[in-house]
């Protein structure tokens, strides 16, 4: 029986698979081909080398976890009912491609790596930006509300990858916080 060829996305999501599990030390062509039971060659026919791999593991993210869900979400109607979708696209997170893990690896990658250091920083910005619009849509104009609830996402992203919850209900209480009118 013959294996299906691998995709290059096929070679991605195990580079975030090894990333979570293995910090940016575990992303060489060798272990991951290992854990895919092919060849490195499969590796180079996807990728000229590893940094280039390392960039289409970035750009793909950068996509996936910003662009493709500011996108997925731009039908629904402004404020509220995006906000809601938004808190349950941001506690979804694919095993394939490392799941919950993957965000805190990728913040640690940024550490030592100035293209995943840019990409993280775009990506901040533009989550941010996009949170800042639809809190303003609900009556929510302090410009430090986005990077509280921003702050508040990351910091129940990591703790889910300790812990069975996702933070889907503190992201809500916080949501539900930030309409109350201050006393």
């Amino acid at each position: 029986m013959t294996r299906p060829r691998l995709s290059q996305e096929d070679w991605i999501a195990a580079g975030f698979r090894a990333l979570a599990k293995g910090g940016p030390g575990a992303l060489r062509a060798e272990a991951i081909a290992r854990d895919l039971k092919t060849t490195k060659g499969s590796f180079y026919w996807h990728f000229k080398d590893l940094p280039a791999f390392k960039s289409a593991m970035l750009q793909f993210w950068a996509e996936r976890a910003t662009t493709t869900i500011i996108d997925r979400l731009t039908p629904l109607p402004p404020g509220l009912p995006r906000l809601k979708a938004l808190i349950d696209v941001a506690s979804e997170t694919p095993e394939e491609f490392g799941g919950t893990a993957v965000e805190p690896a990728i913040r640690d990658w940024a550490r030592y790596d100035a293209e995943a250091a840019q990409l993280l920083q775009q990506a901040d910005g533009a989550r941010i930006a996009y949170l800042a619009q639809e809190l303003a849509q609900i009556g929510v104009t302090n410009p430090e509300a986005a990077r509280l609830f921003y702050a508040a996402h990351l910091g129940l992203e990591q703790l889910s990858a300790t812990q069975a919850d996702t933070g889907r209900k503190a992201r809500y209480l916080l949501l539900d916080l930030m309409q109350s009118p201050s006393t």
